[in-house]
């Protein structure tokens, strides 16, 4: 589920960033969210959500537990949170109101690219790594990993970065290609090709026969008749459906194009039973 697209940061790469004036932003109130987890548990069968947006700081530490205390009398889910950094004591507050998992990617493991695709004070790559070690001690299962095809990445960076996931004692790996977005300073970085992604894929899955690996909706938007089958393929394991309500789902646009925003929840479950 899709909350929010307002952002404080500036990602070279992302189109949701604070300096895009050409998206039109949107905020879901508490009540939308909660009564959009209610549909996808108790009426689409859903065992598992991720609550995403970008660091939008009007959703305060205590909006925050309000939706997920909300959410949880409701439905019987794991929860995980995508929210980007916030302070520790957030992501103790939201553990205690039954949060369990966080999607949290480093994005990097190398610390000059990470620099190079960020602007601002707000990020750090010490910072990040440390928030993503506490969210383990805390308690919760990370979902991490990177993005791949960023300028100046290396075979070895990419390398660098399964092994980082691994050591991260990562729950789920997300690794996401570099899908360039117009209205970004990136906007004329080549998109990466789908046959790197599947390589990351298939190297992670030898590192770790256990480990689950998610086939991210940027991958099946670099083949959109495809890419889902060739991920799972590949050695993914995991998929995710986007719930976001239709009026929404257009606006949340990280990178352009993305796949399934012109299906129905219904037709994209459909899909994805038919491909398994």
């Amino acid at each position: 589920i899709e909350f929010s697209n307002y952002c404080r940061n500036n990602c070279q790469y992302c189109g949701i960033r604070n300096d895009n004036k050409q998206l039109s932003r949107y905020r879901m109130t508490v009540d939308e969210i909660v009564s959009v987890a209610d549909y996808a548990v108790n009426k689409l069968k859903f065992k598992a959500l991720v609550l995403q947006a970008g660091e939008d700081l009007w959703y305060t530490t205590e909006r925050l537990v309000e939706i997920i205390t909300k959410i949880k009398e409701k439905c019987g889910v794991l929860l995980s949170m995508s929210i980007g950094e916030r302070d520790s004591d957030c992501y103790k507050k939201m553990y205690e109101a039954g949060a369990r998992g966080i999607l949290l990617r480093f994005e990097t493991s190398n610390k000059k690219i990470y620099n190079n695709i960020h602007s601002g004070p707000k990020t750090d790559f010490q910072k990040r790594m440390q928030l993503i070690k506490e969210a383990n001690k805390i308690g919760y299962l990370v979902a991490t990993g990177s993005l791949i095809g960023l300028p100046e990445q290396k075979e070895d960076d990419l390398l660098n970065d399964i092994l980082l996931t691994t050591s991260l004692n990562a729950e789920m790996y997300s690794f996401g290609p570099l899908i360039p977005h117009p209205e970004t300073p990136m906007a004329s970085s080549p998109r990466v090709d789908i046959n790197t992604m599947l390589k990351v894929i298939a190297v992670s899955r030898l590192i770790n026969p256990e480990a689950k690996i998610l086939v991210t909706t940027a991958l099946e938007t670099l083949d959109k008749k495809n890419g889902k089958r060739l991920g799972l393929l590949a050695g993914a394991n995991s998929l995710m459906i986007n719930v976001t309500p239709e009026r929404y789902k257009g606006l949340y646009t990280i990178y352009p194009s993305k796949a399934g925003a012109d299906k129905t929840v219904n037709e994209s479950i459909k899909e994805t039973l038919q491909t398994l």
